[in-house]
């Protein structure tokens, strides 16, 4: 089953789709965007393997050629979501925002094809933001209609804005080459993000990178300009920080976030933020 929700003149649209087996060309327009709700999707994007699981979203464009193919007991369900490249333009050329990609990189054939967590982008969260409400929404609604395509196009520059910066600060003469280093190191970044409380060794990293451990270190701090091990005690203390101000206690916030122990949070904590989580704890209630 592909249900096409909504579709306008200018091509941008909203498609559902259920299937539990399906091999078929996947055309991305303008800039096109496959989520998978349940279950698992694979793209085969120039020659490159893509499985797309529960809770993760393919982007393309309109030079984008791919097969997908589901094979599953049970039936795999996704939304499809196509901007029209007018409406990723004139989000572009209306905002005065740094951050923004330029749009023929987005809607030329350098676009950086890839797959993205929706937890861990601006894009994703309204994905899924989205998929929760897609039912209840009436998008014969002028301005609901114009409101969810302006913000999924924002939202979508924001974070193609920071993968264009990634790709910049990679330097190898072949582009082929700076497109797979970026998919390896991100693919372990999100890693870092999904299981925050984990502690992972280098080891582990630069394999699951399939880079040598010098390589995923340089490579990391090249990207992002922090080494791997600050990146994720800057998050661990990032979402600890909010936790605390909700309510949790200091010793469920340290064992929760990955530190050994109250005393080793607690230091690291006010070297970052110039207090103590208990201060802050107690500043909140």
């Amino acid at each position: 089953m592909n249900q096409t929700i909504y579709q306008d003149p200018q091509n941008n649209s909203i498609r559902m789709s259920s299937f539990s087996k399906l091999e078929s060309e996947c055309p991305f327009g303008g800039l096109g965007i496959k989520f998978v709700g349940s279950g698992e999707e694979v793209y085969f994007v120039n020659q490159k393997r893509f499985t797309v699981k529960a809770g993760e979203y393919m982007v393309g464009n309109s030079f984008t050629q791919s097969v997908v193919q589901i094979n599953s007991k049970e039936q795999v369900r996704g939304l499809c979501i196509d901007l029209s490249p007018e409406v990723i333009r004139e989000v572009a050329e209306s905002s005065n925002q740094p951050w923004f990609v330029p749009t023929d990189f987005l809607l030329s054939d350098q676009f950086f094809v890839n797959r993205y967590s929706v937890h861990n982008t601006r894009f994703g969260k309204l994905l899924l933001q989205m998929n929760h409400k897609l039912c209840s929404w009436d998008l014969r609604n002028d301005l609901l209609k114009n409101e969810i395509f302006y913000g999924l196009a924002q939202s979508m520059l924001a974070d193609q804005g920071l993968i264009f910066e990634h790709l910049t600060k990679l330097d190898f003469k072949k582009k082929n080459t700076n497109e797979e280093l970026l998919r390896a190191v991100l693919e372990a970044k999100a890693l870092m993000d999904n299981r925050i409380a984990d502690n992972f060794s280098l080891d582990f990293l630069a394999k699951h990178a399939g880079i040598s451990k010098y390589h995923f270190i340089r490579l990391f701090k090249q990207i992002f300009e922090t080494t791997p091990y600050q990146y994720q005690q800057n998050i661990r203390l990032d979402q600890s920080k909010v936790a605390i101000q909700n309510g949790l206690e200091v010793s469920t916030a340290a064992d929760r976030f990955g530190f050994p122990d109250v005393s080793s949070f607690s230091k690291a904590f006010k070297k970052r933020y110039g207090s103590s989580p208990g201060i802050l704890r107690k500043s909140n209630f």
